[in-house]
C-alpha cells in the first residue's frame, strides 16, 4: 500500500490551494478507506485502479491567480483531450512511483441547461454525472502517512452512487467492478463498513426516491444477472472471499428497509 500512498500524497501536493474543494471518488475513494481512516491490520485490499475521479463542485471560489490546470502542469501532469466536445473532455496523466496515473474530473448535472456538457471550473474540463450531489456534499478529511491532507466521498454517498449508476456503465466489466465495491466498503473494512451501512441509511431516508431507484437497480440485478456474470462479479476480489450467496446477503441486508413508504 505504500505505492498508494505515495499517488494519493503526491496528487494531493500538486492540486496546491486548490484541494480543498476536490473530493476524490471512484475507485481511489476504496484505497483512501482502507489507508486512512480503518484498522491497518485488516489484509484484505481493494483491486487496484490508476485512475484518480476528482469530484468538483461547479461554483468554487477564487483562491489562486494559478487556477487548477496550472498546479497541474508545474507538477509534471500532462493534459489528454479525450473526444470533440465543446469543451472537449480531457484528462491529466503523471507517471508517479512508476505508474501511470490519469486523473478525471467530474461534477454534478444538477442544473436545469445543459445537464449533460461539459463545464470549465478553475481551469479544468469537468464531465456532469447524475446524481453527484451527495458525494460532493458528504465527504470524509483525511491524511496521509506524510500528513497532506484531502477529501474524499463519504463511504454511505460512495455505495448509494454506484448503487445508482451502475447500470449505465457501457462496460460490463466496470460495471461488475462497482458491484465489487459496494460488496468491498460494506463487508471488508471492519467498524468502518458498519460506519458505511450506517450513513448509507441516513442518505436513504433523507433521498427515498433515489433509494427506490437504488434498490430496485441492485435487486434487479441479483434477479437477474446470469452464471457468466456472477463469475466475472467473484473474479473481481483478489482474495477468493466475494461469492454469490454472501454478495446477496450483504446487499439484502443493506437494502433490508421501507424508505418513503
Amino acid at each position: 500500500m505504500k505505492q498508494e500512498d505515495k499517488i494519493i500524497t503526491s496528487f494531493l501536493k500538486s492540486l496546491g490551494p486548490w484541494r480543498d474543494f476536490i473530493v476524490i471518488g471512484g475507485g481511489f475513494a476504496l484505497f483512501i478507506y482502507k489507508l486512512y481512516l480503518t484498522d491497518r491490520k485488516l489484509e484484505i485490499l481493494p483491486v487496484a485502479t490508476r485512475d484518480i475521479d476528482s469530484l468538483i463542485s461547479r461554483k468554487i471560489p477564487v483562491v489562486s491567480k494559478k487556477n487548477i490546470a496550472n498546479y497541474l502542469n508545474e507538477a509534471g501532469f500532462v493534459p489528454l483531450f479525450k473526444d470533440v466536445d465543446t469543451p472537449p473532455s480531457e484528462s491529466y496523466v503523471k507517471e508517479i512511483d512508476g505508474v501511470e496515473i490519469e486523473i478525471e474530473f467530474l461534477t454534478d448535472s444538477a442544473t436545469r441547461n445543459d445537464k449533460t456538457k461539459n463545464v470549465v471550473i478553475a481551469g479544468v474540463v469537468a464531465q456532469p454525472l447524475s446524481y453527484l450531489t451527495l458525494s460532493l456534499q458528504t465527504t470524509i478529511e483525511f491524511q496521509t502517512y506524510s500528513r497532506e491532507v484531502g477529501k474524499v466521498v463519504s463511504p454511505g454517498a460512495w455505495i448509494f452512487h454506484k448503487g445508482l449508476t451502475f447500470t449505465r456503465r457501457q462496460n460490463s466489466l466496470k460495471m461488475v467492478k462497482d458491484l465489487y465495491g459496494i460488496w468491498y466498503v460494506i463487508t471488508q473494512l471492519g467498524e468502518f463498513s458498519d460506519q458505511a451501512s450506517i450513513s448509507f441509511n441516513y442518505l436513504a431516508e433523507k433521498n427515498p426516491k433515489w433509494f427506490q431507484t437504488c434498490q430496485k437497480q441492485l435487486s434487479n440485478w441479483m434477479d437477474h444477472a446470469t452464471p457468466s456474470e456472477w463469475s466475472k462479479l467473484e473474479t473481481q476480489d483478489p482474495s477468493g472471499k466475494l461469492k454469490k450467496l454472501g454478495f446477496e446477503r450483504s446487499i439484502k441486508m443493506l437494502l433490508n428497509r421501507n424508505i418513503g413508504k
